[in-house]
C-alpha cells in the first residue's frame, strides 16, 4: 500500500514539476508570403502567426530590416487575431519601398524568427527627345499659360510636320503652368497642383466622351505590342535646368499605384506656340431677349437684367446653338424693373465683382461660380457655334427709347479678343420675379443661362480638362 501511494505520489510531482517549467515561448512561425517584390513608393503587407506555448503576453515580437533604406516594416496598429484554442496568434505587417535594392525583414518572436526577403526595383525614364506645346491660357479658369509636353525615349520615331509617331515603350505626357508671360519653358522646380497654380504640373485624371474615358493632365503611357495603356501621375516633383535651348530635366513622379517613377530628360527644347491670337469678332446681331431678376445679389441697392443679343438663326428654347449670342448681366437703379435706361455701362473688375460691388451702370465680367454644388457660368460672354469668349472689361452704351434698344458694345476677354458692334432694335422682355424668391436662380438656370448651349458646355468644361491636343497621333506602333 505504501509503495502504491509513493508511486502516485511519484507521478505527481513529476507531472507538477513538468507543467511549472512550460516555457514561455514560439514553438513556430509562418508568413503568407514567402517573399515580397516591390516598386519604389509602393507598400505591402503579410501576416506573420506564432504559435506559443505559456503567456503570449510574454512572447515579444519584433521587426529588423537589414537595410532600413531600402525598405521599412512595421506592425499594422490592429488586435492580434487569435486562434480559438489560444496556441497562436496573428500580426500583420507593412512593408514600404524606400529604394531600389534587396532587403531582408526579420521577425522575431521570442527565441524564433523568419525571414521575407525584400526586393525592390524602381522605374527609370530616360528621355531625350520631346514636343512642347504652348497653348496659351487654354484653361478658363486659369490664368496662366497651359504648357503640353511630351518627353519620349530614343526608341521613338517623331514626325512633327505630320504630327505622329511610332515606337515601344514608355513615354511621359505633362499639363504644366507657367505664368502667361513665359513663351519658353523656364527654369525651376515645378510640383503637383490640381488649381493650375503658376510653376506646377496638373495631376492625372480621365474625362469620359461618348461612353469613352481619356487620360488629361499628367501620366505615362506604354505601347507595347500595339496596345496602350495608361498609368495617372498623382504627385511629384521635377527641375528644369538650362543653357539656351539645351534642357536638362530630373524628377520623381507619383503615380496612381503609389510607385515612384523616376525620369530624366537631356536635350532641346523648342516650344510650338498654339495658343489662340486676340482677334476682333463683329456679330450682326438682329433680335433679343431680356429676363429682370431684380436684387440678384441682395445688395438693396441695384437690380440685374440678363440681356440676349442674337443672330437670326438663334432659338433660345434650343437645345444647342445655331448662330451667335452676346450675355451681357447688367446692373442697373433698384426703381428700374422693366427696362434697361440710357447710360454707359462698364465692367466690373474682378476685385469689384469679388466684392459685389454690383452698382448701377456696371455689368459683371464672365465668371464661374458654384451653384448648388456645381460650377456654372455668369455675367459676360459670347458665344458661337463653336466657341465662346469670357468677357471681363470693356463697356456698352445704352440708348432706350419707345421700346427700342440702340446697345453698343466693345468688350475684351481675357486674351485681349474684341468682340464689338451694336444691335438696334427690341428685346422681349419676361420677368423672373414671379416665382418664389428661393427659385429665381433656378428659374433663371432654365430659361437664360447657358443651359441653351448644352453642346458648348460638355465641350469646353468649367472644371479642368483636356487640352484637345491636335499634334500627335500613333501610327504605325510595334
Amino acid at each position: 500500500m505504501n509503495s502504491i501511494l509513493k508511486s502516485v505520489l511519484f507521478i505527481f510531482a513529476f507531472c507538477f514539476m513538468f507543467l511549472s517549467c512550460t516555457k514561455d515561448d514560439a514553438t513556430n512561425l509562418s508568413l503568407t508570403k514567402q517573399a515580397v517584390a516591390l516598386k519604389v513608393g509602393q507598400s505591402d503587407t503579410l501576416k506573420v502567426t506564432i504559435s506559443y506555448t505559456g503567456d503570449q503576453a510574454k512572447v515579444p515580437v519584433t521587426i529588423t530590416v537589414s537595410d532600413n533604406e531600402i525598405a521599412s516594416a512595421e506592425f499594422l496598429a490592429i488586435p492580434d487575431e487569435t486562434s480559438p484554442g489560444n496556441s497562436s496568434f496573428s500580426r500583420t505587417i507593412v512593408i514600404k519601398a524606400l529604394s531600389s535594392g534587396s532587403a531582408s525583414v526579420v521577425i522575431h518572436a521570442g527565441t524564433q524568427n523568419i525571414t521575407c526577403p525584400t526586393t525592390i526595383t524602381q522605374t527609370t525614364l530616360v528621355l531625350n527627345q520631346s514636343v512642347v506645346l504652348n497653348y496659351g491660357m487654354a484653361i478658363e479658369t486659369s490664368d496662366n499659360n497651359v504648357f503640353v509636353m511630351y518627353f519620349f525615349p530614343e526608341a521613338f520615331q517623331l514626325d512633327r510636320e505630320g504630327g505622329t509617331f511610332a515606337g515601344k515603350g514608355q513615354f511621359i505626357h505633362f499639363e504644366s503652368f507657367f505664368p502667361a508671360t513665359n513663351t519658353s519653358l523656364p527654369a525651376g522646380t515645378f510640383s503637383e497642383d490640381a488649381n493650375g497654380a503658376v510653376n506646377t504640373f496638373l495631376p492625372g485624371d480621365y474625362y469620359v466622351e461618348n461612353g469613352q474615358s481619356y487620360p488629361y493632365g499628367t501620366y505615362i503611357e506604354t505601347i507595347d505590342k500595339n496596345q496602350v495603356t495608361y498609368t495617372l501621375v498623382k504627385s511629384g516633383k521635377y527641375t528644369v535646368k538650362n543653357e539656351g535651348l539645351s534642357y536638362f530635366i530630373e524628377g520623381d513622379l507619383v503615380t496612381e499605384t503609389d510607385e515612384i517613377v523616376h525620369f530624366s530628360y537631356t536635350g532641346d527644347i523648342t516650344v510650338d506656340d498654339k495658343a489662340e491670337k486676340p482677334e476682333v469678332v463683329t456679330p450682326q446681331f438682329s433680335k433679343g431677349d431680356l429676363f429682370y431678376v431684380g436684387d440678384y445679389y441682395n445688395m438693396g441697392f441695384s437690380n440685374t437684367f440678363f440681356a440676349y443679343i442674337e443672330t437670326s438663326n438663334v432659338d433660345i428654347n434650343s437645345n444647342t446653338l445655331d448662330g451667335e449670342v452676346l450675355i451681357l448681366q447688367v446692373n442697373t437703379h433698384d426703381y428700374c424693373t422693366t427696362s434697361i435706361p440710357s447710360g454707359t455701362y462698364k465692367v466690373l473688375t474682378q476685385s469689384q465683382y469679388e466684392n459685389f460691388a454690383v452698382s448701377p451702370f456696371t455689368l459683371v465680367p464672365g465668371n464661374f461660380h458654384l451653384y448648388r454644388g456645381e460650377s456654372v457660368t455668369g455675367g459676360c460672354w459670347y458665344y458661337d457655334t463653336n466657341s465662346r469668349k469670357r468677357l471681363i472689361s470693356g463697356n456698352v452704351e445704352v440708348t432706350y427709347e419707345s421700346n427700342r434698344y440702340v446697345v453698343k458694345y466693345s468688350l475684351y476677354d481675357r486674351i485681349g479678343s474684341l468682340v464689338t458692334g451694336s444691335f438696334n432694335g427690341t428685346l422681349n422682355f419676361k420677368s423672373l420675379m414671379s416665382s418664389a424668391p428661393a427659385k429665381v436662380k433656378s428659374e433663371l438656370s432654365n430659361e437664360c443661362n447657358p443651359v441653351l448651349l448644352p453642346s458648348l458646355e460638355k465641350s469646353q468644361s468649367t472644371n479642368f480638362g483636356r487640352i484637345h491636343e491636335s499634334y500627335l497621333r500613333p501610327m504605325g506602333m510595334n
